[in-house]
């Protein structure tokens, strides 16, 4: 009995305890129990207590998100983060609001769904002042710049890390300030735009280094490394790409490592170096297995075969690949599916499995034409979207224009009213009527000025949309533009208009013979060639990878077929070697149709023909002209 007394009266002192302290004094005693059972069941009985103000709820339901996110468990997270929402909006909790509504986005984040984290993340910006919180908002600002990278939005991300490096210069500590630089640099890398990338990664690098951030610094440095591999600098990414691996060695820093030795292979098979890239990608697979880098295994792997198939090592590129797809296979992921497709179709047709090559290529030109495709969009939707903000900058100004001159007419009419008997007030009036007539002249110019700017931007903007970043000719989307234009008009044009559709023979033995950097040049000098080799009025596209056309127009038959066989010839007495061919040059395969509305009914018919004709050439010997 007196055991049972001494029970009690311990559980009612714990419990007098208990609502004694407050509240956040309870909370650290719970967080310092080393049972994690014990820690939820302590946070969810303070949960419970009825006296609890708001405040102290809203601590508890953010200390219980904190512990279950703590723990992996992000179902309960979220689910009491959206409970701390739900309590912040009914008491009007504002910044506390804002952190609710952040840890909600956070949870999507680590849950995948993406969409759902930018989502709450823009809400929770509303609730971060620039002024009052300036830090807090550019965190969060970061946030949704990290959001929309992993959505592969790269624009939208670079959009908001720019607002966030806005405050983060002016408030922020130095390592926010070199942090936020690191983060745009590396946006740049995926847009493409290594010259950019470069020189804010110089930056990172030297305040890093008057930090003495070691972390960092070689960090900074092996993006550095990426950069200049985009931009082609590869001596620069060799030297830098050396001083990473011996520093990642020293600390055996594995994970760190596998991804340095992946892009030192990948700079050494751009400089066609295949025994300095499968050394260091044979080391780079070795340490990225112990470190468990997927990215470095697979990246290794690929660049592993890629230097096997130039060794003529065929047999151990093929497994090599297997290994690669293999282990895609178990990280189900599907966009590196398609990764290792391009070396493996040229595997098969070094093997004789020619159809299965063929399909395999195809699979892999329509992954990468849609992968630039998308990213063409998003950059054409984006342009498009601040085009249509401006043309409302100038509504908006044009109104205030025609309420300004609606005023003055009225000022004007109130002045003739009462001219007779207020002399004086009319002279003032009317020198304010001009005046304000003044002012709307100067808006008008301005507007117009304005207009002339965005009218020429928006002009020399869509000039580059039609152009081919390679050679400088127009590009496919225009010759879609121009086919439809032309068609439109076809009863005028009919038997008076041609087109030619291009081929370069051999031109992927050329590429794998002398390398894409050669094998651009030799579609630029061909590019170059047809284009000076044609009318003013007539346009050259490139419609495809190796492929051309030519759109002839008001001429006869006899002037287009002309033109044809006269750059094909000065094609090849240019003479650019091409070993692999049966010509010893590079030669071209061509095939012309004439607009012709009994035979031909439609844009893609017109166009069908003449790849019918080129398809002809190639069968009869290439380097020829087909005009059935």
């Amino acid at each position: 009995m007196f055991k049972f007394i001494i029970i009690c009266f311990s559980l009612l002192s714990l419990s007098f305890n208990s609502y004694a302290k407050p509240i956040n004094k309870q909370i650290e005693e719970i967080q310092l129990l080393a049972n994690e059972i014990q820690k939820t069941e302590g946070l969810l009985e303070l949960l419970d207590i009825k006296s609890l103000s708001a405040n102290e709820q809203f601590l508890v339901l953010d200390t219980l998100t904190i512990h279950y996110y703590s723990q992996g468990n992000l179902d309960d997270a979220l689910l009491f983060a959206k409970k701390s929402v739900a309590l912040a909006q009914k008491n009007k909790f504002h910044l506390e609001l804002g952190k609710a509504l952040k840890n909600v986005g956070v949870m999507y984040y680590l849950k995948a769904d993406i969409d759902a984290a930018i989502e709450y993340y823009k809400k929770a910006i509303f609730y971060y002042d620039a002024i009052q919180h300036p830090i807090l908002r550019a965190n969060l600002l970061s946030n949704i710049a990290l959001a929309y990278s992993r959505n592969k939005q790269s624009i939208d991300a670079l959009e908001y890390f720019k607002m966030a490096n806005t405050l983060y210069q002016k408030y922020g500590s130095a390592m926010d300030k070199i942090d936020i630089k690191y983060n745009i640099a590396g946006l740049y890398i995926n847009l493409g735009l290594s010259i950019n990338a470069i020189e804010i990664l110089n930056e990172v690098i030297t305040e890093r280094l008057l930090i003495e951030d070691e972390s960092g610094l070689f960090m900074a440095y092996a993006d550095l490394v990426v950069a200049l591999k985009k931009n082609e600098q590869f001596d620069e990414a060799l030297a830098i790409s050396h001083k990473v691996i011996a520093h990642y060695r020293e600390k055996k820093d594995y994970y760190n490592l596998s991804a340095a030795l992946h892009n030192i292979s990948d700079v050494y098979i751009e400089l066609l170096q295949p025994l300095k890239t499968k050394r260091y990608a044979l080391e780079a697979i070795e340490y990225a297995t112990i470190a468990n880098h997927n990215r470095a295994y697979i990246g290794g792997l690929y660049t592993l075969s890629k230097a096997q198939l130039a060794l003529g090592e065929i047999d151990l590129a093929l497994k090599t690949i297997q290994t690669s797809n293999d282990h895609i296979k178990t990280l189900k992921n599907e966009k590196l599916s398609t990764v290792n497709n391009g070396v493996q179709s040229l595997l098969l047709m070094a093997t004789g499995e020619t159809f299965k090559a063929i399909d395999l290529y195809q699979k892999y030109f329509i992954n990468i034409r849609n992968k630039y495709n998308v990213n063409f969009n998003n950059q054409l939707a984006k342009f498009e979207s601040n085009q249509l903000k401006l043309e409302l900058v100038n509504l908006k100004n044009k109104e205030k224009l025609n309420k300004l001159e609606r005023e003055s007419e009225s000022r004007f009419k109130n002045i003739t009213f009462i001219s007779v008997a207020f002399t004086a007030i009319i002279i003032f009036l009317f020198y304010r009527k001009m005046v304000d007539k003044k002012i709307k002249n100067s808006l008008e110019n301005q507007v117009n000025k304005r207009t002339n700017e965005l009218k020429k931007a928006n002009e020399k903007l869509l000039d580059l949309s039609y152009l081919d970043g390679l050679t400088k000719i127009k590009n496919r989307r225009c010759f879609d533009e121009d086919i439809k234009s032309l068609w439109d008009n076809k009863e005028k044009v009919n038997n008076l208009s041609h087109i030619l559709i291009a081929d370069i023979d051999f031109f992927k033995l050329y590429n794998d013979s002398y390398g894409h950097i050669a094998g651009d040049k030799a579609l630029t000098k061909v590019a170059d060639i047809i284009k000076n080799n044609i009318r003013d009025e007539d346009k050259v596209y490139r419609y495809g990878g190796e492929e051309f056309a030519i759109i002839f127009y008001n001429c006869n038959s006899e002037v287009a077929i002309n033109a044809s066989l006269r750059i094909i010839d000065k094609i090849q007495s240019v003479k650019i070697e091409h070993a692999n061919s049966e010509f010893n040059v590079v030669t071209l395969s061509a095939g012309i149709n004439t607009l012709n509305l009994s035979t031909t009914l439609s844009i893609e018919d017109f166009i069908r023909q003449a790849d019918q004709n080129l398809y002809k050439a190639k069968e009869d010997g290439r380097n020829q002209l087909c005009h059935v």
